[in-house]
């Protein structure tokens, strides 16, 4: 056998441990975070993850949350689940949300358009009886509320965008995200990667990658166990979020121009010290774009303002409700 069979052998070797590693990894994650909610399937859609806490009310709109890239429907209640029952009590009715492709929500082709996510899971809100909703949205989650608004504008009573991601950006490269999305994305490549490289690299650099979102403000205390940040690292999960990080440059390079027809109440919440979104970039221009749009500035704040900040968050909340 010649040296190119032996590294044939090799790199079968290699990529057979990397595989192994992987499916360890995803049966860990699996065992310490099994799916809680329940699917909620819309007709002939596929379903969403969801949490509920509180009951239905006619008087007053039910709050829906909506996390960023990277994450999963306990982001919000890991942030505000004590205050939003000390400030609204124990029956304001709360969804939290599993993004198709993230938690134990599944995924279809298109899933990677805000657009897709915010009619589903608008569908999703109409099924579990809602009439009214104030939209919560973090981060990348925060392109998904902001067409949430305009796609079914009679079940939208507010918005609360929080570091959201709304606008094009400049930059180069890997369409000016973080080299792996892109490389996550290639035909072929993309899945090699996922299923060999993510996870194994990916496993020991979780608690860096969760002090990088939090800089410069520090992260709170067990923020990554209680989140299972490692669940992004899932094969079919890194691949949606590759598509959906990758993808949304150009997606709102084309949707911004529809946010001043968004006409309920809005607030928005940012740090100036955000490194991961640009405040002067998506902040400001949902200010600018938005009629009436109330924003809060949270000086040496980060992009986890309602982790490290929840009481202001939370009277955002309150003031959307007021409105509504």
């Amino acid at each position: 056998m010649g040296w190119l069979g032996y590294l044939g052998f090799a790199l079968a070797i290699v990529a057979s441990v990397l595989w192994l590693v992987t499916r360890w990894g995803v049966a860990r994650i699996a065992a310490r975070y099994p799916a809680d909610g329940r699917l909620v399937a819309v007709s002939a859609d596929l379903p969403l993850n969801v949490v509920e806490t509180g009951a239905l009310s006619p008087d007053r709109p039910s709050l829906v949350f909506v996390h960023g890239a990277s994450s999963n429907h306990r982001e919000f209640r890991i942030a505000l689940g004590d205050q939003l029952e000390d400030s609204f009590g124990p029956d304001q009715h709360c969804v939290f949300v599993d993004r198709p492709g993230q938690g134990a929500s599944p995924r279809a082709a298109g899933d990677h358009s805000p657009q897709v996510q915010a009619a589903r899971i608008a569908g999703t809100v109409r099924a579990l009886g809602v009439s009214r909703a104030i939209y919560i949205g973090h981060s990348w989650g925060g392109s998904v509320v902001a067409q949430a608004a305009l796609v079914d504008p009679e079940l939208c009573a507010g918005v609360l965008f929080v570091a959201p991601a709304t606008h094009p950006w400049e930059g180069g490269g890997w369409g000016g995200v973080t080299w792996y999305y892109g490389v996550a994305c290639l035909p072929v490549i993309g899945g090699l990667f996922t299923e060999l490289v993510t996870l194994p690299v990916g496993w020991n650099q979780v608690d860096e990658g969760v002090e990088s979102v939090f800089a410069p403000e520090a992260p709170r205390p067990g923020y990554g166990a209680a989140l299972g940040a490692r669940q992004v690292l899932r094969p079919a999960s890194f691949r949606a979020n590759a598509a959906d990080v990758f993808r949304l440059r150009p997606f709102v390079r084309t949707a911004a121009s529809a946010y001043p027809d968004i006409a309920c109440p809005v607030h928005i919440l940012t740090g100036d010290q955000d490194g991961v979104v640009w405040a002067h970039v998506h902040s400001d221009g949902l200010e600018r774009d938005i009629p009436g749009a109330r924003k809060t500035v949270i000086e040496g704040g980060g992009h986890m303002p309602h982790q490290t900040h929840p009481e202001l968050t939370v009277e955002l909340i309150a003031d959307l409700l007021a409105r509504a």
